[in-house]
């Protein structure tokens, strides 16, 4: 997992295809208290939908119902950001293990602990929740060994759905082999569910060759999760799934149906193809439709994604944006807009490809401590802002920062105490540097 810290104090992430983006541009937000769900907008295709007022919702194929939007936990999202989401409404938050690539799987925990919004606690009104298995955990008792970490952070005695991050390491994202293949994993979720510890599983970045597959195992996929936007639509795959789920309804049975969930609906997956801005966030066609209804452009997205039967989890840490997030569906698009953004599709602007900064450093920073550590990039007030955290020595962290950028290592859990260690990174040591962070709190 690499993350970004750029230069000049704003915080943008490094181009990897395989990285997730942190605290960078978040998507904006919205929610109405408890807003209304209406019974069904899946299985939309790009020709035929119905616009509506109020969120659109899915079925699974275990019959538990889910609102087409939740709150995305990525980017840095913390226990402040999913309290305010709760408190607003939302009805699904999506999370993962990995610290390092932005997640905090115990602080959404706590947060629906304190609002008593658990399936244990009100199986009428809780808050679904989502989390996903690092790749470097794929394998049969890995996976078990995952399950358990994720009951005991989210406090639960059962899980909503859990997917397998990745069906593979590649690159530098895993800090160590996995004991076994994602079809081990599989293995080990599907008994997870025999048990009644898990109610949904699924995987994410699933093509054609996975999918059939996924079809054959005892448990099909109830959830898969794309990359989607505007401009990488994925269509041909999804359609695949809307022939599925059609099938099914023509059926009368939701048992095989799959739920297609997009993440970087706001496009901040472009920041990793070493485009300079996000082409979603700076598209005219997008900001002329905005313009037209007043509304800005997340929700425009928003609502075309999910009209277009894709569920979205916009990550945001402010208040105001989670809840204009969830107003998406107070204006209607017109099906002439919508089939304008439908053909945004593979037409990226190729203008706005950033050029390399020579003074960007690869840094890996290792735990040579005897414990769990936050990261911290120091900005131009001397401000620490999270970039990260390694939860077990052993383990390394991945970011592309620039000559000059310090950086303080902090025991997790810590506010202003507990440094460990500083770095201040020097180009003069190569543009790919890494470094053991050891508990040097002695002779801070």
């Amino acid at each position: 997992m690499a993350i970004m810290v750029p230069p000049l104090g704003l915080l943008q992430f490094k181009p990897y295809s395989y990285a997730l983006l942190l605290l960078i541009v978040m998507s904006r937000g919205s929610s109405l208290g408890s807003p209304p769900l209406r019974a069904e907008a899946n299985d939309v295709d790009d020709t035929n939908d119905t616009p509506t007022s109020t969120i659109p919702t899915f079925t699974l194929a275990n019959n538990m119902t889910v609102p087409m939007i939740g709150l995305g936990g990525c980017s840095g999202v913390r226990y402040k950001a999913f309290k305010s989401a709760i408190d607003l409404g939302y009805k699904f938050i999506d999370t993962a293990q990995s610290h390092s690539w932005g997640y905090h799987e115990e602080e959404v925990g706590q947060a629906l602990y304190e609002a008593k919004r658990r399936y244990q606690d009100n199986i009428d009104d809780f808050v679904f929740t989502q989390t996903k298995i690092h790749p470097q955990d794929l394998g049969y008792y890995s996976t078990k060994k995952a399950i358990e970490l994720s009951l005991e952070r989210l406090q639960v005695t059962s899980l909503d759905s859990v997917l397998i991050h990745k069906p593979r390491c590649w690159g530098d994202i895993c800090s160590h082999e996995p004991e076994g293949t994602w079809e081990d994993s599989w293995k080990a979720l599907e008994e997870a569910v025999d048990m009644g510890l898990v109610r949904s599983i699924g995987i994410c970045d699933v093509d054609n060759q996975l999918l059939d597959k996924l079809l054959q195992k005892r448990i099909a996929p109830m959830v898969i999760q794309n990359w989607f936007d505007p401009f990488h639509q994925d269509k041909a795959f999804r359609r695949r799934i809307e022939s599925i789920n059609k099938a099914q309804d023509r059926s009368g049975t939701v048992e095989k149906k799959i739920l297609y969930q997009g993440y970087s609906t706001l496009g901040n997956q472009w920041k990793l193809q070493d485009y300079r801005d996000n082409p979603v966030m700076t598209s005219r066609l997008l900001l002329a439709i905005a313009k037209e209804h007043d509304v800005s452009i997340p929700e425009v997205v928003i609502q075309w994604a999910t009209r277009r039967g894709v569920m979205v989890l916009p990550a945001s840490k402010n208040p105001s944006h989670q809840l204009s997030n969830l107003k998406s569906y107070a204006f209607t698009l017109t099906e002439e807009e919508m089939k304008s953004i439908d053909a945004l599709d593979g037409k990226p602007p190729k203008k706005l490809r950033r050029e390399k900064d020579t003074n960007e450093v690869d840094i890996h920073f290792t735990n040579h401590s005897d414990g769990p550590m936050d990261v911290f990039w120091v900005d131009s007030n001397e401000g620490h802002v999270h970039v990260g955290s390694i939860p077990k020595p052993g383990e390394t962290l991945s970011l592309t920062s620039y000559h000059g950028h310090s950086f303080v290592f902090k025991k997790s859990g810590s506010d202003g105490g507990s440094v460990l260690n500083r770095h201040i990174v020097d180009k003069a040591y190569g543009s790919t540097q890494n470094h053991q962070i050891e508990d040097k709190s002695e002779e801070l």
